[in-house]
């Protein structure tokens, strides 16, 4: 859940394409722009801290250093002062960017030749975590949030899995994170296509090495060899603890996707006699069941599968979700119903930061932001139930824009107007260049036909 305190804001320079800026990872975070200007690279550096935090935390021998029984204040400043939060950020860094020498993040525009990313409290400016690159040299520095007093002097008891999980969800707490986070990357839908062959080199290695090692992914690099990692997990029931459609958290978002826009649904199937699952899309005709693979159905139906899948299987309340383009295949009333389920993932607890092109899905995230403005007898009239209702400040709306020189990006916070909504002038801009060039093409041709006419 959100902190009372509250959300986290990542400051940026010199990294990748972008120069400077900044953004506050609320719990839906959208990232506008044109192409190449940034937006992946900072959503994969929120989705790199955010895993970083959890997994510098939860290694059960982070308990045994250290002499006495420390508070958990205590843990966590140990915690944030040593070098597994490096470890862990850079290492995840190296993960999700998928280059070993991370030299290649500092923006090729920067004249001082370092990259710099800040985690900071939003108000009061305190510094959690400071990543520095210098070619590639990197280093990281960070400071533990302050926990409520009476959390913060509880002593730890022992070494658990549950103890480590309660402290991370302490300080992600504390700090305004998600306690982890889900990355669907643009490309998810060719790695799902191919997902069954590397399924099955997978399961064919694990037999073969009888069960002395786990059965991993083929090394892919970045967030597709993540999400595809993912994707086996989720397979295998290995993802929400605990499991099961019916137990799904997300039902109300589950609906839109499943009843309203795919009408049927996304999941496993579990061939007799085959290591691999199968992906299907499953529909009932003249009272039977149909179990199409995902490959021969539609392709809204493959586009949205992995989506789907994440919120059966692997997401989590008080997590993020990374999703890129959500509109990618998807007709005009299909995007609109896709932004009302991100809409529901928040009211269910999720963190969801959008990648979007789509002046839709902006418009349709402006009439939520509205619906909660409205009279409760006008919004139910238009159809909108209290999961699709959304505070102004619950959203953050940033725009990734070159500069003038063509010298790198800036990032861009784009205010909501009183009712409006989220400013949509980068798209009307495109729209008036077309309307311009269209006027262009046919206006003197129409008044030379109307002159002719006249004669």
């Amino acid at each position: 859940m959100v902190s009372n305190r509250g959300w986290p804001r990542i400051e940026i320079k010199n990294f990748g394409p972008i120069v400077s800026g900044s953004f506050e990872l609320r719990p839906l975070t959208l990232f506008l722009g044109r192409d190449n200007t940034g937006k992946s690279c900072a959503a994969a550096l929120a989705h790199s801290i955010v895993r970083a935090v959890r997994n510098g935390i939860l290694p059960p021998r982070a308990l045994e250093e250290g002499a006495g029984s420390p508070t958990v204040q205590e843990l966590a400043d140990r915690l944030f002062s040593s070098e597994r939060l490096q470890e862990a950020v850079l290492g995840q860094l190296w993960r999700s960017f998928s280059g070993e020498d991370l030299s290649g993040l500092i923006s090729w525009f920067s004249t001082e030749g370092k990259a710099r990313v800040r985690v900071r409290h939003p108000s009061s400016g305190d510094e959690w975590i400071r990543i520095e690159g210098d070619g590639p040299r990197w280093s990281v520095q960070g400071k533990a949030p302050r926990l409520p007093d009476w959390e913060g002097r509880q002593r730890i008891a022992g070494v658990s899995a549950d103890e480590l999980r309660r402290i991370h969800r302490l300080v992600a707490e504390a700090m305004g994170l998600p306690e982890d986070s889900h990355y669907l990357p643009a490309a998810r839908l060719g790695a799902l296509q191919g997902w069954r062959a590397l399924a099955a080199e997978t399961a064919r290695r694990a037999s073969r090495w009888a069960g002395v090692e786990e059965g991993r992914a083929l090394e892919l690099p970045g967030l597709i060899g993540e999400f595809l990692e993912d994707l086996i997990r989720a397979s295998k029931g290995l993802g929400r603890p605990q499991g099961g459609e019916s137990a799904s958290p997300f039902q109300s978002a589950l609906e839109v996707l499943e009843r309203d826009l795919l009408g049927g649904a996304v999941d496993f199937s579990h061939p007799e006699g085959s290591p691999v699952p199968e992906i299907v899309y499953r529909a009932w005709a003249k009272r039977r069941r149909l179990d199409v693979p995902i490959w021969r159905a539609s392709s809204m139906a493959e586009e949205l599968a992995p989506l789907v899948l994440w919120i059966k299987h692997l997401l989590n309340p008080r997590e993020m979700l990374v999703i890129e383009e959500p509109e990618a295949h998807l007709h005009p009333e299909s995007q609109r119903r896709v932004a009302r389920a991100l809409v529901r993932l928040v009211r269910a607890g999720v963190t969801v930061l959008c990648i979007t092109h789509s002046p839709l899905i902006v418009h349709q995230v402006s009439n939520h932001i509205l619906a909660s403005q409205a009279d409760p007898a006008r919004r139910e009239e238009v159809g909108f139930a209290e999961e699709d209702l959304l505070r102004e400040e619950e959203v953050g709306a940033y725009l990734f824009q070159m500069r003038r020189d063509g010298r790198g990006s800036e990032i861009q916070t784009l205010r909501i107007e009183l009712g409006f909504g989220i400013p949509e002038d980068e798209f009307v801009k495109v729209a008036e260049e077309i309307g311009v060039e269209t006027y262009r093409l046919t206006g003197p041709l129409t008044m030379e036909l109307g002159e002719e006419w006249e004669a």
